[in-house]
């Protein structure tokens, strides 16, 4: 969360060092924590399932730190549609995407979106694993049956 906050309020101009310093351990933190990423590791992937979709999608034109940012907005989003997501923070998030000037939306649709989420490696059998904020710095990871994933996509876009 202070990360957060100091990115917010510097914006562009944060200091690079400590950030990707402070980035490194708290990293270094969590896979120490959960070695196999069978718990809170996952909690790093916010976005990146979606994010992956778009990168399949686009064939790999839309970088990967594009679609994660993408990704970021569209599980936000649908996360406020559930109720799971503050508003403020899902308004947060897309202030801060705009401040690094970060895409927050995408043109590939929900049935796309989910053909290609569809094939993520930590797919578990009938279920994916999503991280979805509640506000900035607590997420939860909410398990979605592979019918209910093209209605949360559908909800983010």
């Amino acid at each position: 969360n202070a990360l957060f906050s100091h990115l917010f309020v510097k914006g562009p101009s944060f200091d690079r060092e400590s950030v990707i310093s402070r980035c490194v351990a708290l990293k270094r933190d969590v896979v120490k924590e959960d070695e196999y990423d069978t718990g809170t590791r996952q909690k790093l992937n916010l976005g990146h399932t979606i994010g992956h979709a778009i990168e399949a999608q686009s064939n790999f034109t839309v970088t990967h730190g594009q679609a994660v940012a993408i990704g970021m907005a569209i599980v936000s989003k649908a996360g406020v549609s559930l109720g799971i997501c503050h508003t403020e923070s899902y308004q947060k998030i897309l202030k801060i995407l705009d401040f690094f000037e970060l895409p927050k939306s995408t043109d590939y649709s929900s049935d796309e979106l989910c053909q290609s989420a569809l094939l993520d490696k930590k797919r578990s059998d009938s279920t994916l694993n999503i991280i979805i904020p509640r506000c900035i710095g607590d997420c939860i990871i909410q398990s979605l049956t592979v019918d209910a994933l093209h209605s949360f996509i559908e909800a983010g876009l």
